[in-house]
């Protein structure tokens, strides 16, 4: 955060928010306030407190500790740093690194244009910034000039990720940014990438190099029209930044550079790679899926934005959001504060969610079916029996509304009771799997169970889905898979696969992949693979536990740390599995795939509503 020259004329409303002094009100906006606090060291921070109209909704406080969470793991390469988390009764805060000095708003605004080395150090030290949030697997989703400060000690860009603990309380008549550095993909409500920071970076360049946005205009019906159809105005940014600009203004995501690319085509690493299509989304499976930005996308958002701007309703809910009170000068103290509830400060590896208090979540240790192999059975490389892909597994009925399972915040697996897998890997004792081999190109895992381990390792790139015993009986159930250890090469794959499994061709799985920090879905029909949510950030340790729950055509993936679930993410399947008939030739399963090393696990559960 920053500080300013205009003196707000409000006592703060906390006068201690966990172990820091509240000093000042920096700003206010439609999600909070920013308090100036002092930890007792001396410590400046900034502080976040969500408004307590949001905080009363329980999913957007766990989003926003969530959200939190993940920003922490950025790199402090010219970010600010995120610090801690905290409530203070039901509204939760966030404890960043206080940047003292201007936005790059205000400066251009006061001063004019950077010119020269000063603009290319902008240049440089954002595309530092985004890159390692990048790396982080975290997208800005709100980069703009007033997200930039000009500190004592060079550019910091700050509010990284926390808009998307909004994204649910919005509509579809709603969209979450400042309009002049929205990329398009965000007026198509779409799942963003780092594509579209890279957008709104090449648009805060061009304000920064010229005085006005790349997409000048008085009203913004006009604004949407020109970041949707037109050309953006550059004549004003000088070389080599100016094509650098350029390429990142790109309409479709999937051709614009990535912040590494750019760094380094600006300081000398060579040109941009043509064509770029570095933002292909690949996801643990190593299949890529590269964005897709069809004209109707674009139709679609201009629609939307019509609509938008017809009822009034365009939102822009950046921290601040353009309606920021001027900031109290650091030195100033805060007047007698209102009472208020306790704060509670939390570390950053704190979930919202509640564990879960049920006798009934914790799995029973009932055996394995071991089926009987068929000659239909593609053979396995797993040392334990092989189960067959018999069809004598009997359809059963859909089950009664009243039995339904809503996925929620936090996964009961009491909720479904019947235990179709429980196998702790005990040699001989372990349920058989059929191995199956998703790509040609890379190995199946050799694999030996036993001694309360699956494991599975190659010298070259491998993928293998195993499918247990036990058939999909319901479209209420659940599978899960305990991490016994990753391969921590640092190589691309490094990854676990939990769900349900007819052959190489078709399964619906999650999946966690260890070297990025990402989950996601894989689900395959007939050898296609369905578009489903992209990844999103993650972390996973050995001993925790990841799961898929299907909830008729609704896939949703828990993970569990410390004995707490938490949601990670929800998509749709299309009918995948809505049938009883299609439900029977799959099985519960998991998978492991790496470039080189070993990976374990020590747990895999399968449970449902029903037999």
């Amino acid at each position: 955060m920053r500080s300013g020259a205009v003196t707000v004329h409000r006592a703060p409303e906390h006068g201690q928010l966990g172990e820091h002094r509240i000093l000042s009100v920096l700003g206010e906006g439609g999600q909070g306030t920013v308090y100036l606090g002092e930890a007792p060291g001396g410590l400046r921070v900034a502080i976040k407190v969500l408004h307590r109209k949001l905080a009363a909704d329980p999913e957007t406080r766990r989003r926003f500790l969530r959200e939190a969470e993940v920003a922490a793991r950025v790199a402090a390469f010219c970010t600010a740093r995120i610090i801690g988390t905290g409530l203070v009764g039901e509204q939760p805060y966030i404890v960043s690194e206080y940047v003292p000095g201007p936005s790059l708003d205000e400066l251009v605004k006061r001063d004019g244009p950077r010119r020269g080395s000063g603009l290319e150090r902008l240049a440089v030290s954002t595309l530092t910034a985004l890159a390692s949030i990048h790396a982080a697997g975290v997208v800005h989703r709100d980069f703009k000039p007033a997200n930039v400060i000009l500190g004592p000690e060079g550019p910091v860009v700050i509010d990284f990720g926390i808009a998307r603990a909004f994204d649910h309380v919005t509509t579809n008549t709603q969209v979450t940014g400042t309009p002049s550095y929205m990329s398009p993909e965000q007026f198509a409500n779409r799942p963003l990438t780092p594509a579209s920071d890279m957008f709104s970076w090449a648009g805060s360049m061009v304000f920064a190099a010229t005085g006005h946005s790349a997409f000048p205009g008085s009203a913004i019906p006009v604004i949407l029209h020109g970041i949707l159809n037109g050309e953006p105005k550059v004549s004003g940014v000088p070389e080599p930044l100016r094509p650098l600009v350029l390429a990142c203004l790109a309409k479709d995501p999937a051709v614009r550079p990535s912040a590494d690319q750019v760094l380094r085509a600006l300081t000398g690493g060579g040109p941009l790679p043509r064509p770029y299509n570095q933002h292909e989304i690949t996801n643990a499976s190593g299949r890529s899926r590269r964005r897709r930005s069809k004209g109707a996308v674009l139709a679609v958002a201009a629609g939307g934005a019509a609509l938008l701007v017809t009822a009034g309703v365009l939102v822009v809910p950046s921290w601040l959001s353009g309606r920021e009170t001027p900031a109290l000068a650091q030195g100033n103290q805060p007047s007698a504060a209102q009472p208020s509830p306790p704060a509670v400060a939390m570390p950053l590896s704190s979930s919202v969610a509640k564990p879960l208090k049920s006798p009934s979540t914790k799995p029973s240790r009932s055996p394995s079916v071991k089926p009987s192999r068929s000659p239909s059975t593609k053979p396995s490389r797993s040392a334990s029996a092989k189960p067959s892909r018999s069809s004598s597994v009997q359809p059963v009925q859909p089950e009664s509304p009243s039995a339904r399972v809503r996925p929620g915040a936090t996964l009961d697996l009491g909720a479904l009771p019947v235990v179709a897998l429980d196998d702790r890997f005990a040699g001989g004792a372990s349920g058989g799997y059929v191995t199956y081999q998703p790509f040609s190109g890379e190995d199946l895992p050799d694999v030996t169970v036993g001694n309360g381990r699956f494991r599975g390792t190659g010298t070259e790139p491998y993928f293998g889905l195993m499918a247990g015993g036990r058939a999909l009986a319901s479209d209420q159930a659940v599978s899960v898979v305990t991490i016994g250890s990753f391969a921590e090469t640092g190589k691309q794959e490094d990854s676990v696969f939990v769900g349900w499994i007819k052959d190489d061709s078709d399964y619906a799985t999650a999946w966690y992949n260890n070297t990025r920090g990402t989950t996601g879905f894989d689900v395959r029909v007939n050898g296609e693979f369905l578009d489903v949510a992209d990844q999103i950030p993650a972390t996973l340790q050995p001993g925790d536990r990841l799961a898929v729950l299907l909830t008729g055509e609704t896939l949703t993936s828990y993970a569990e740390h410390a004995g707490t679930w938490r949601r990670l993410y929800t998509t749709s399947i299309a009918g995948a599995l809505t049938t009883a008939e299609v439900r029977s030739r799959f099985r519960y399963g998991f998978g492991l795939r790496a470039t080189t090393g070993t990976i374990t696990v020590t747990g895999m559960e399968g449970r449902s509503a029903r037999p």
